[in-house]
């Protein structure tokens, strides 16, 4: 920390860049523990005398006089920190940093955008042993408060560091560049779902997923589609119908009750036609206001992630899809989320906060070819085990394209179990499916309708609409 250069008056920024380094190291990339809190606390605080400042470390042990003349650029040009420091300031002063400081992002995601930004410096350096002892780093605040940097600096050999950080301002261009490359929507999607497989977020599993999901121009598409249907989605609100326990203001006058919530000109009536009135169940009862009582529906959506699914057909399936989660979610009901191709893959479950594992759906890719009728039949064991195990009304919503021949016996099976709804995308000629009447509700996503951005955002509000109402 000797050769930081960015300064941050808070006494968790430490332990926060310690949870960065310790994503990367977890990711193969330890990178210096200096750089990744610089740039970190430029991802995650604002300028000013609040918020971060640039320059050498009041407790440094000159460092910047260590390195100065140590590492020399061909062109004789200035030393080795005022090189680091320009890069910071480079950085500092993207539009993208501003923004990004501006929201609250978690660690896991701070710690791949570092990587996003520099994991091409790391690959590329050619020092032997920059992976060697790398090591989770603790997070215990107390170990960071009042640590002498002189005097460990004093004792590291610094030579590895100035070596990377020669590399890495000689590679300055390609790093601001980067920096600029950091896709906003993808973060502020990620912000609009509470990203995470449960509710205590996606854990080291995700990683890779959110890494990805932060390099791939698909991926992109398919945040761009789906910040433009979410706020028509942001408006669902959840129903609301009349309880039956004593709690709040009354809403309403029922006929099923408990006794002290009975009306109480009910008792004016004579006993005998009292008791038949309790018999007959039409006596008035008092109601309150809750949540609805009967069990959440189960919304289970698939998403076919075959090889026809590719380029519009991908975008369209997965923004909408995304949606519809977030809609049917905010609605009260219980999501389930699969993909699909010639197997079904995990079930993917939205959680009551509407987070769930978005850098997965983003980047899931499949190779596998397409085997429809296996994947169905697989789908009725699991829906007749589920009803058996739990009566509950389920909705399977099918997101796919013209050719999923799907045997007519299996979709016959299907429709005794739940509500049937299909979204059939760009069909490369006239739909002609035979089990297509034999689903409830079903949409045709004509090649015309995606030919235009406003078109296919039409197209998807009507398909979610249509969704709610059913």
């Amino acid at each position: 920390m000797a050769l930081s250069q960015v300064n941050l008056p808070s006494p968790m920024a430490m332990v926060r860049a310690a949870s960065w380094h310790n994503v990367l190291a977890g990711m193969g990339a330890p990178l210096p523990l200096f750089v990744v809190h610089d740039l970190g606390a430029l991802l995650t605080a604002p300028r000013g005398p609040a918020g971060v400042t640039l320059g050498a470390r009041a407790d440094a042990p000159r460092p910047r006089a260590a390195m100065r003349g140590e590492r020399e650029d061909a062109g004789g040009k200035g030393d080795l920190a005022a090189r680091y420091l320009d890069l910071l300031r480079s950085i500092a002063s993207s539009d993208v940093i501003e923004k990004a400081a501006g929201w609250r992002l978690r660690d896991d995601l701070v710690g791949v955008l570092i990587l996003r930004v520099l994991g091409d410096i790391w690959s590329s350096w050619s020092w032997r042993g920059k992976s060697t002892g790398a090591m989770p780093l603790p997070l215990d605040p107390d170990l960071y408060t009042g640590v002498d940097v002189a005097g460990h600096f004093r004792d590291f050999d610094p030579r590895p560091l100035f070596d990377f950080l020669e590399h890495l301002v000689r590679h300055k261009w390609h790093v601001v560049t980067c920096v600029e490359q950091i896709d906003l929507d993808t973060l502020r999607l990620l912000g609009v779902f509470h990203y995470g497989r449960d509710e205590g977020g996606g854990g080291a599993l995700e990683l890779p997923d959110l890494f990805q999901a932060m390099r791939s121009p698909e991926a992109s598409d398919v945040v761009n589609f789906s910040l433009e249907l979410l706020p028509a989605v942001l408006e669902t609100k959840r129903a609301g119908g009349s309880q039956t326990f004593a709690m709040d203001g009354y809403a309403s006058l029922e006929r099923r009750g408990n006794l002290d919530s009975l009306v109480l000109s009910e008792f004016a009536y004579d006993e005998d036609l009292f008791e038949r009135k309790v018999v007959d169940q039409e006596l008035y009862y008092y109601g309150h206001e809750k949540e609805r009582e009967e069990e959440r529906r189960l919304q289970y959506i698939l998403v076919d992630s075959s090889a026809s699914m590719r380029g519009q057909r991908q975008v369209f399936a997965r923004g909408l899809a995304l949606a519809l989660a977030k809609k049917l979610s905010l609605a009260g009901d219980e999501v389930w989320l699969r993909f699909f191709d010639s197997r079904l893959y995990e079930v993917v479950k939205i959680a009551r906060s509407g987070s769930f594992s978005i850098p997965y759906l983003l980047s899931f890719r499949s190779e596998r070819g397409r085997h429809y009728a296996k994947v169905f039949r697989q789908l009725v064991l699991d829906l007749t085990r589920l009803k058996r195990e739990a009566r509950r009304r389920v909705v399977v919503y099918v997101i796919t394209h013209g050719q999923c021949h799907i045997p007519v016996e299996l979709v016959s099976a299907l429709k005794t179990l739940a509500f049937l709804y299909a979204v059939i995308i760009l069909p490369s000629s006239e739909v002609t499916l035979d089990y297509l009447p034999l689903f409830d509700r079903h949409h045709i996503v004509s090649a015309e309708a995606l030919s235009s951005r406003a078109g296919r955002k039409d197209r998807a509000l009507d398909i979610l609409e249509t969704a709610e109402a059913g």
